[in-house]
Parts: C-alpha cells; structure tokens; sequence
C-alpha cells in the first residue's frame, strides 16, 4: 500500500508538502497541488481516514446524496463534484435514495456523522424546514432550494432566466406556438413537488411573455424517458398546432423525440423538440438534441466551495444562495 512518503518521493516534494496539499489546505501554486495529486493517483495513495479523523477530527469526506443515478442529470452532477472535491484534497461517496422518502430520511441520518465532514444534498421528498432534525448543525449544501429565507447554503438553477433564454430562441427561430411537455402541477407528496411546480409555472410563464403559447398548452407527463414517448402519442392525437415542444427535462426530450419517429412525425422538419439539462446523452442523440445546458461544473465548485468554508469554519456565515450558469445548445432538433 502506497504511504504518502511515497507521494512525496513521486512528486519530488516534501512529506510535509504532500500532506498538507493532500488535506485540501490552500496556499500552494496550482501546478504544485496538480503535481501532487498525479502522483497521488500513479502510486494509488488512499488516505487512512480512520487514522485521518482520529488525529484531526476531519474524514476528508465529502457525501452527496442523490435520488438515482441512473438519470445522468444526478450521474452527470455527481462526476462533477467529485471532480471538484479532489482539487480541495476531499473524496466524495454517492448515497442513492432510489427516490424513497424512507430512504433518504435513513441515508441523511447515515452520513450526517463525524466520519463525513459534510454533505451535498439533492431533495427531493423532504422540505428543508424538515431538513434539520435529521442532520443537525452538520455542514450541508443544497441544489434546487427554493425557499424563501433559506436555512442552509444552496445553489438554485438559473430557471427563470434560462427559460427565457429558451423561448426567445425558439421565437427568433420562427416557431409560432409552443407547447411544454411536463409542465403539470405536481401534488404535495409526489416526487420533487416543491422544485418541479416552481419550474413549471417558470416555464409557463416565459412562453406567454415570448408570445408562444397560454397557460393551456403544457401536456402531463412523468419526467422521464417513457413519459416522453407517452406525450408524443398525446401531441399527435390532439393535433393541436404546435410547431415546437419545450420539454422539462432532456429525459423527456429524449422519449418524445422517439415516439414521434415511430409514428412517422419527422424531428425537426414536422416538429421542433427542445430540452433542459444539458445532461451528457443529449450529445449522442439523433437527431442531436436542442437545449438549455446546465453549467455542472460551476454547480458543483459553488456547492464545494462553500460547503468546505462551512466545514472550515464558516458556521457564523449566513446562509448563501447561488445560481447555476447555464449555455444554449444549438443542436439538431430546433
């Protein structure tokens, strides 16, 4: 088993330089600290964390709890921070909850212990004001909160902005009447109620402003792959108009784009579709995928950055909200 003198001896710096660059602690140039973390990884050097978190009263661990990683939003989200973590000298363990409330209120309980300095949260079935009786005064982050007066650092999707961004596109693009596939109010107990109502009455109200559509052109559907393949048989069943369909998620895109090639409905040429999230498959599709693109990178080194001032420290810091950044994809199918 690789020791960190061995680091040290690979990087050609001292133990006491690998050490601390390897505890995430700043003050070293970048291309010392990326010296040091190759060598890390060529030797195969994992930290003894027991002895870490005896000795320091720190893990070096960072947990990111996530509803599924079968959906590349969270999967696409979780490379990321892991990424990010490993230039601060932190690991990160994924905890998949498989969308359960049961299981995320056990997996928070879990990992809010000593042996994880803190956690990246992605909620989904508990509010936050219910947040705190299962994780204490442990540092936390959170993605897609949107209370009011917050109680934890968080980092929001850029929605409001990034949806008009969208249907001025689509609108500059010639498109005349637009629909959103997904947009439906979810009841109070479903799954990411909270989060989705807030996005769809968003998205909603960017088309009306772009002058695409009213409140009555959103078609239900779940906000996966067969949820889009089962709102392309609804769409061409209506046979409503519209020339251009918004779609909450790619997942969504993705289904609808397939079921319209199956009933003989040509994207783009019979009808544009057009995502959101940006997630990694979109870029393999066929025809390739119109969307809006969340900036994961940059999600994932706010919530990293804060939440290792939190753990640093911070804890008289009053709590922050960030906002994701966001790009256009000009694929294919819009």
């Amino acid at each position: 088993m690789a020791t960190l003198r061995d680091v040290a001896k690979e990087a050609g710096v001292s133990v006491a330089t690998a050490s601390v660059v390897l505890r995430g602690e700043p003050g070293f140039k970048p291309a010392t600290r990326e010296r040091i973390l190759k060598a890390a990884e060529k030797v195969h050097y994992t930290a003894n964390l027991s002895a870490r978190f005896l000795k320091q009263g720190s893990s070096g661990i960072i947990a990111f709890v996530v509803p599924e990683l079968g959906n590349p939003y969270f999967s696409d989200l979780a490379s990321a921070i892991s990424r990010e973590a490993a230039k601060v000298g932190y690991q990160v363990i994924v905890v998949q909850t498989n969308a359960s409330p049961e299981a995320e209120r056990d997996s928070l309980k879990r990992v809010s212990t000593p042996m994880c300095d803190g956690l990246i949260v992605n909620l989904h079935n508990i509010p936050e004001n219910g947040l705190r009786a299962l994780i204490g005064d442990h540092p936390a982050v959170l993605f897609e909160d949107y209370a009011e007066h917050p109680r934890y650092d968080n980092v929001a999707l850029p929605l409001e902005a990034s949806f008009r961004a969208a249907f001025s596109y689509l609108k500059s693009r010639g498109y005349e009447h637009a629909a959103i596939a997904g947009g439906r109010r979810f009841a109070s107990g479903e799954f990411g109620q909270e989060g989705r109502n807030t996005g769809s009455h968003l998205a909603v109200r960017a088309m009306i402003d772009a002058g695409l559509g009213s409140e009555s052109d959103t078609i239900p559907c779940e906000w996966t792959v067969e949820g889009g393949a089962k709102a392309a048989s609804t769409l061409v069943q209506a046979d409503l108009g519209y020339d251009v369909v918004f779609c909450m998620n790619d997942l969504i895109a993705f289904g609808l784009m397939r079921g319209m090639r199956e009933m003989g409905i040509r994207v783009p040429e019979d009808k544009a579709v057009f995502g959101f999230d940006g997630v990694s498959p979109a870029a393999y599709c066929a025809p390739l995928l119109s969307t809006m693109a969340i900036d994961f990178d940059d999600m994932a080194k706010q919530a990293v950055s804060m939440l290792v001032e939190r753990i640093r420290g911070g804890e008289s810091i009053e709590p922050r909200r960030r906002i994701a950044g966001f790009s256009l994809v000009r694929g294919e199918s819009a």
